[in-house]
């Protein structure tokens, strides 16, 4: 229940933030919870079986997902009201990429879990499946899928997007598309650490839409200066 409240005042407070762009900044965060519930069913039983099955989500998963998109949405929220739009791409592009890096990650970790043997990142060794820090093959193609269909969302409400930022909104798809790919990356590096004591999934979780994010807006703004 108290994931459910914190739940619901970070969507109302990201509508509110968002301002005209509001309902999109809800319905990427929308569709990430209903992926992300899709895919965690996804394989149930063998999950079930391994001990890999997460049913229930708690407040820490709500805060560990979500501060970040609405913090970046407080920052659009003041690039509108006293900056130039230019600044609104970034910011616009750094949200985008940041619910695409959380989106990817579920993704990854939910669906490579069906693969094969992973590999951590950091050492290049086997370990078990369900040890933080482990990629397979279907994951990393996977977390790609998930980047891909949360980059693509500013495209169902192009009209209105378009009207604000024009051609720039290809830019913001291209870099979200790659940051969101990115941010499932730097999870899988942060989760290394963590099976050696430094931090735990929901800072991994937290800082991957961070890294997400920032790899997003540089992307865009780069794009844009070409």
């Amino acid at each position: 229940m108290k994931a459910t409240a914190s739940a619901v005042a970070m969507g109302a407070l990201i509508i509110y933030l968002g301002g005209g762009f509001g309902p999109y900044f809800f319905l990427a965060m929308l569709l990430f919870l209903v992926l992300s519930g899709i895919v965690s069913y996804v394989g149930r039983i063998y999950k079930q079986k391994k001990r890999l099955f997460e049913k229930v989500r708690t407040t820490r998963n709500v805060l560990a997902n979500g501060l970040w998109p609405t913090a970046i949405a407080l920052l659009f929220y003041i690039s509108a009201n006293w900056f130039s739009g230019a600044y609104g791409l970034l910011i616009f592009a750094a949200f985008v990429g940041s619910v695409a890096a959380i989106t990817s990650d579920k993704f990854s970790s939910e669906l490579g879990v069906l693969d094969g043997m992973p590999t951590q990142l950091i050492s290049f060794k086997k370990v078990k499946k369900g040890v933080s820090g482990g990629v397979t093959g279907v994951g990393l193609l996977s977390g790609l899928l998930g980047s891909a269909l949360i980059s693509i969302t500013p495209l169902l409400v192009y009209g209105q997007i378009a009207l604000a930022f024009g051609p720039g909104i290809w830019y913001v798809v291209l870099a979200a598309l790659v940051g969101g790919f990115f941010g499932t990356l730097f999870d899988s590096i942060l989760g290394y650490y963590e099976e050696n004591g430094i931090g735990n999934k929901y800072t991994s979780n937290f800082f991957a839409s961070v890294a997400g994010s920032i790899v997003a807006l540089l992307l865009a703004a780069w794009l844009v200066l070409l």
